[in-house]
């Protein structure tokens, strides 16, 4: 008996969830035909209510047409860009935003919809390995937004997003530098390091990329033909005691006072046979 129960209890239930999805979709089917503007955006409101971003966003698509050049225009606009947000669609919806404030700089929503076109541009933002492209195009919205808007609810947390987006390429700088470095490749490793330090100057790697950057001009001295290794052990002295000066109690530094005594030998001795070459 109870088996027989609950096999018709579960019959029902999946009645009563066919009848409710027929019910949706003949209620969305309708709102596609429907010629009447007004029921259509109430329609396209109760989904995007329900957070159905898709059947909504279809129907404000539609609308959009209808409404062009009309005062419901930005209504419809706003929402269609939060339905493609909510379907993480974050390119059309930042594109959508967009176009939001340029067709109504004035309008109710102007200030959030340039604020969440430069945070769809974050999101589009890829992972510091790859292609940051969308990284420097996030950062560049978001300054816009600040010029436009600099006493905005969102400037904190714009300023956070930024600094998201820079540690992501310093982090990209630094890996860069390293794996130069880690490849031999000394000559592009010392430009590499040296312009991430130039543009991250406050990155948290900073020393250990001016470490590395001593390492890598003495192994490319001492990888040079003899007649450019003195002048490129001299350029290496001369970084070493730039590091010393910046960081006297670093935790590299004795490991690089051992390095500096090994350039000074070495000098000291292509000096020596210089002298006897001259002296013959």
């Amino acid at each position: 008996m109870f088996a027989s129960m609950f096999r018709l209890f579960t019959q029902l239930t999946c009645c009563i969830a066919v009848v409710l999805v027929l019910g949706g979709c003949s209620k969305y089917q309708k709102a596609l035909k429907n010629p009447d503007l007004n029921k259509k955006l109430e329609t396209a409101q109760f989904y995007y209510n329900k957070k159905d971003y898709y059947r909504a966003s279809i129907l404000f698509e539609q609308l959009q047409d209808n409404f062009n050049g009309t005062a419901m225009a930005e209504k419809v606009l706003y929402y269609s860009a939060y339905c493609n947000y909510g379907l993480q669609n974050y390119l059309l919806a930042g594109f959508q935003f967009k176009s939001y404030y340029e067709n109504f700089p004035t309008g109710q929503w102007s200030e959030e919809s340039l604020y969440m076109t430069a945070y769809c541009q974050y999101l589009e933002s890829q992972s510091y390995f790859l292609d940051q492209t969308d990284t420097e195009k996030g950062l560049e919205a978001f300054r816009l937004f600040i010029s436009v808007y600099p006493e905005s609810k969102y400037i904190t947390e714009c300023n956070a997003l930024m600094d998201k987006l820079r540690n992501k390429l310093s982090y990209k700088a630094y890996k860069t530098g390293r794996l130069y470095y880690d490849m031999g490749e000394y000559k592009s490793a010392i430009v590499s390091l040296q312009n991430a330090i130039r543009d991250f100057p406050e990155m948290p790697q900073k020393e250990e990329l001016d470490y590395l950057t001593v390492k890598a001009y003495y192994a490319l001295a001492m990888n040079s033909v003899e007649e450019k290794k003195a002048e490129r052990l001299r350029e290496t002295i001369s970084t070493y005691q730039n590091f010393l000066s910046e960081y006297p109690q670093s935790k590299y530094a004795n490991e690089l006072r051992l390095l500096y005594t090994k350039m000074e030998n070495n000098l000291k001795k292509m000096e020596r046979k210089k002298d006897e070459t001259t002296n013959q």
